[in-house]
């Protein structure tokens, strides 16, 4: 039964288990004898507890002889045996954390990166431009005097202020609530899940 549950997940990139491959993101450690050293880079942290769930994921796998995540970096530090334990299984383990870990050197990766970075990119764009056209349909209710705006066109512009807000809310926010979610199911809090309850409750009293 130990050696099933020892086994990675069927997602796990086994093929980073060839040694050959190793050179692309580890080198041997100078600081433990017969370990290696990998250079990670952790998808999904937002904050220190998150930095730290996956240092406990690591550190929790046989073999493993020392993680160091930096939540402000998003990269990880693993020293570990390769008598006791190989790549893939404590890849497996961030993944089953709900976060992703990816070699910092891998070429493909890097590309996966980039296009993260176009969609937070997306992300802020959409947010920006909503947040100025709400401001626009909000601002004449403000500067409007007795009289000078009717009913009717202030709950127009009440419904086109809220009909604004769902994409930044969907889009540009999305990955706040898929992190709340995510915490939800590891059963742990982070910065993700209050806020994100923050938004929803004040998207729903607005």
């Amino acid at each position: 039964m130990s050696a099933i549950l020892a086994l990675p997940l069927p997602s796990a990139p086994v093929w980073l288990d060839d040694p050959v491959d190793w050179a692309a993101f580890t080198q041997p450690s100078a600081q433990w004898p017969a370990c290696q050293e990998s250079q990670l880079r952790i998808e999904g942290m937002h904050c220190a507890a998150c930095a730290l769930s996956v240092e406990q994921a690591l550190r929790a796998v046989p073999g493993v002889r020392l993680a160091e995540v930096g939540a402000a970096s998003q990269r990880a530090r693993v020293v570990w045996s390769a008598a006791h334990t190989q790549p893939s299984q404590w890849l497996a383990a961030v993944e089953r954390a709900g976060y992703h870990a990816i070699p910092a050197l891998d070429a493909p990766e890097r590309a996966r990166r980039q296009a993260e970075q176009r969609r937070a990119l997306w992300r802020w764009l959409v947010a920006g431009f909503c947040m100025l056209q709400v401001m626009m349909y909000a601002l004449p209710a403000y500067v409007a005097g007795p009289g000078e705006m009717t009913e009717d066109m202030a709950q127009l512009m009440r419904w086109a202020s809220w009909v604004l807000t769902l994409p930044v809310l969907v889009f540009s926010c999305g990955p706040f609530f898929a992190n709340a979610w995510r915490d939800v199911r590891q059963r742990r809090v982070s910065m993700d899940l209050p806020a994100a309850l923050g938004m929803a409750v004040t998207f729903a009293v607005s």
